[in-house]
């Protein structure tokens, strides 16, 4: 068997098994751990102890920032909203090549889910997090536990060494500070509205928000919004299809068999090379999420795929529409320091 044949393997038996163990004994947010297990094990290789721990506490971190927000400070706009853009200002400015994978991503939505479930109880909070931090640990365990037993093939050291990339440029302190500083403007407007009206029930489309405004151009935004769109798209009519089988056969043994086989439809896509397999990925992790608010008792399948469609288009709307207010108003700000820049870069030269 080749890589891509073991790849493929090792993601259908893993994400099944998940599926088996988590849906069998069906702790609450049950259905996050097979998405992380997706992550980890779409990954040719084990990440490693070391990287595994830190997104652990990575993600624990922002849990316990998102706990303290809804406990001391949810009902205090004036202190709430600068501490939300501290805390952005700090995610975006840190989103960097050099940063480990994903970690914006893992803090993002550890500070701004669990705050605005607080508005729907005050215990929600302390259940999202507690069980997302374990969805976190099984995750892992089970991406683990199937790159060991299913090891690839050793990759020779001249195509490991052909397959190196140069490292990509780091933009100046300045210039990260002011790309930062339009992210955290966008999302804080966004976090103000959502937090404002009660909107708990779309804090899908204020995650999107918060991720999109991550890439601070409008363009690159737009671009996100297709994409999500088209990865919607793709996990929204997997689970319209498996969301009706299951109707016909609702049984455990028959999910887990269903899941297999749909893992195995995207897996051949995301290990196909081609330029497509990114979405294919995403286009997993939004039927592992559609799958888990499926199976809720009185969910509809197709009510959740057009709803979560609705919000990925609605998200980078509003985030297109902040970025070019934003920037229009930072322009003055933006020209002084390609000014100062440039100055920076005439000096270097003459010296």
């Amino acid at each position: 068997m080749n890589n891509q044949q073991i790849s493929l393997l090792r993601l259908t038996l893993g994400v099944g098994t998940t599926v088996a163990v988590s849906y069998g004994m069906g702790w609450t947010l049950n259905f996050i751990a097979p998405i992380f297990a997706a992550v980890f094990l779409v990954i040719p290789r084990w990440i490693g102890w070391k990287p595994a721990a830190l997104f652990v506490l990575m993600l624990g971190s922002a849990l316990l920032c998102g706990l303290l927000i809804s406990e001391f400070f949810l009902r205090i706009p004036l202190i709430c909203m600068p501490i939300f853009a501290l805390l952005f200002f700090f995610i975006y400015f840190n989103d960097t090549p050099a940063a480990p994978p994903m970690a914006a991503t893992f803090m993002t939505i550890g500070i701004t889910i669990v705050p605005i479930m607080g508005l729907s109880g005050a215990m929600l909070p302390h259940i999202i997090a507690e069980n997302m931090l374990f969805d976190l640990m099984i995750g892992l365990f089970f991406a683990w536990l199937f790159h060991a037993l299913i090891p690839g093939n050793p990759v020779p050291p001249q195509a490991a060494e052909a397959t190196k990339k140069n490292p990509p440029e780091i933009p100046s302190r300045m210039e990260r500070a002011r790309l930062a500083l339009v992210s955290t403007v966008v999302a804080l407007g966004a976090i103000t509205i959502f937090f404002s009206f009660n909107l708990s029930s779309y804090a899908y489309a204020m995650m999107q928000i918060c991720l999109m405004a991550g890439t601070p151009t409008a363009s690159a935004s737009l671009k996100s919004m297709k994409y999500k769109a088209l990865t919607c798209l793709l996990g929204g009519i997997a689970i319209i299809i498996v969301f009706n089988l299951l109707k016909i056969a609702p049984s455990w043994i028959f999910l887990v068999a269903v899941t297999m086989c749909t893992t195995l439809l995207f897996g051949s896509e995301i290990f196909s090379g081609s330029p497509m397999a990114k979405a294919w990925i995403s286009g997993l992790i939004t039927f592992l999420v559609l799958l888990g608010t499926s199976t809720i008792p009185e969910a509809t399948a197709a009510n959740k795929f057009w709803l979560r469609i609705v919000q990925v288009i609605c998200a980078g709307l509003f985030t297109v529409a902040g970025l070019v207010v934003v920037e229009q108003l930072l322009r003055p700000v933006r020209k002084r320091l390609k000014r100062k820049n440039r100055i920076a870069g005439q000096a270097q030269i003459q010296t």
